[in-house]
């Protein structure tokens, strides 16, 4: 039972949506039968409690019909019923949260029993939830659009107010527009940022169009939604364009409030992957940029996701604001935000990024005595600790710690298996490394020799530094 597709919705729920499931299965409305109830139970009291008893079908079919004899068919229909009634509680559930749909449902019901005024009325109320609400992002489009085709189909069917449904027809129009619209410029970018494979070319021909469209329609450019997925896709695809990118941020900024946190979220991460991507090209202006979109990020809580932030998030911001030299901003930021991490990671990754603050501003005894005292449990930040170890441990001479500190780092990279394509990347580290601190420096021909191999070589972690340690040794 554990592994199936039952046990697994329930262990999901919360203690409130437990109570809630149950109370859902005791109403003889939605359910008339009682096994069902005991059932539905047994799941939460096991899903709750972690319960170690024998969690096999047979366990289960003795409690729901005790003193009769293991049925296997009826075991599978009892499974079938419950886990039909626990996707329709789901179903119920998510339609409280969407109160758009769930009132052009009911207006939608009153249309059906031919009650026209009360549809009207349900209709307009509708309309104005909607308005009320300030997003305004495709769903907002496609949400008028329903509402408005119920309209439609009431006129069109009732034939009796040409009037009416050349009223309604070019809102309707405006709403599916706007709505595909935006939706295939959004889809665009996702193909693009995802690298996914090359878009089919029934998708590229009307992204194409759409493309055009807008370029050649002004009215289209004024509708928020629509400009800014216009800009992120173009910032995406015509990257030697900074144009794009400034009229994108401008527009995320200017508009933030129209987009439900989620797809604000979303909106952010282009910008902030194509920062990235310009500044491992040598645009140094996006490092700047970077932090500003991470710092404007932050104030619109686009980085919280049920009230956690994600690890890779906190040591990214973190190391862009070093980047900056933002020293006592990141600090704060490092402080202030730990509260977010998973508090299985908390720990771990506050220390990490506590003690590239400390390398960064050159407190070394600190960093080392973080990193002394710690062993990562996450093998990459364990490498980033180690390999912020061996710099420090050159940049202070301290021969002996370092040779020793080789050993121990090489050890570690042939234990971890899950190293895997940084292998050679780290182990090139430590060799460079040795030979740097072993060559002789007045031997300029065996100097230029090693700077000539270590830039040959391709698969070098901390590559720069070793050739700036050996610009360093150059007469």
């Amino acid at each position: 039972m554990k592994n199936s597709q039952l046990y697994l919705i329930i262990t999901q729920l919360g203690t409130i949506e437990h109570r809630s499931l149950g109370q859902f299965v005791r109403s003889p409305y939605h359910n008339r039968r009682p096994e069902l109830i005991t059932f539905c139970n047994l799941l939460i009291k096991s899903a709750q409690t972690k319960d170690q008893v024998p969690n096999t079908r047979e366990y289960y079919f003795g409690k729901i019909f005790p003193g009769q004899a293991y049925d296997d068919k009826k075991m599978r229909y009892t499974i079938s019923f419950l886990n039909k009634l626990v996707k329709d509680f789901l179903a119920i559930e998510q339609l409280k949260e969407d109160q758009i749909s769930a009132q052009r449902l009911v207006a939608k019901a009153f249309k059906k029993k031919g009650l026209s005024n009360i549809y009207e009325k349900e209709i307009q109320n509708c309309l104005k939830l909607l308005e009320k609400k300030p997003f305004r992002n495709p769903q907002y489009y496609l949400d008028r659009y329903l509402i408005g085709y119920e309209d439609y189909e009431l006129f069109y069917k009732s034939k009796k107010s040409s009037g009416k449904i050349e009223e309604i027809l070019p809102k309707l129009n405006q709403s599916a527009d706007i709505y595909m619209i935006a939706t295939t410029l959004k889809l665009g970018c996702s193909w693009f940022s995802f690298r996914l494979k090359e878009q089919p070319k029934q998708y590229q021909l009307l992204l194409q169009k759409i493309l055009d469209l807008v370029e050649d329609q002004e009215a289209y450019r004024q509708v928020p939604v629509v400009e800014l997925y216009y800009y992120a896709y173009r910032m995406l695809t015509i990257t030697q364009d900074d144009s794009y990118f400034k009229n994108f941020k401008h527009l995320i900024e200017q508009h933030q409030s129209a987009f439900p946190v989620e797809e604000l979220s979303e909106l952010y991460v282009l910008a902030i992957n194509h920062c990235i991507k310009q500044a491992n090209v040598g645009n140094r202006i996006y490092l700047e940029e970077l932090f500003d979109i991470y710092k404007k990020g932050l104030d619109a809580e686009v980085f919280l996701n049920n009230g956690e932030m994600s690890s890779v998030t906190y040591i990214n911001i973190a190391q862009s604001g070093l980047t900056q030299k933002a020293y006592d901003w990141v600090r704060t930021f490092i402080e202030d935000n730990k509260i977010f991490l998973k508090s299985s990671l908390r720990n771990e990754y506050y220390l990490f990024n506590l003690a590239t603050y400390y390398n960064k501003i050159g407190n070394y005894d600190e960093v080392m005595e973080i990193l002394r005292t710690i062993t990562f449990d996450e093998t990459m930040l364990e490498l980033a600790a180690r390999r912020m170890l061996l710099k420090i441990y050159f940049e202070l001479n301290e021969t002996d710690a370092l040779f020793s500190f080789f050993d121990s780092f090489k050890n570690y990279i042939y234990r971890h298996k899950e190293v895997g394509y940084y292998k050679n990347n780290y182990l090139n580290l430590i060799k460079y490394a040795k030979k740097l601190t072993d060559i002789n420096p007045r031997d300029q021909k065996a100097v230029a020799r090693l700077t000539e191999e270590i830039t040959q070589t391709q698969a070098v972690a901390e590559k720069a530094w070793l050739l700036e340690q050996m610009r360093k040794l150059e007469r």
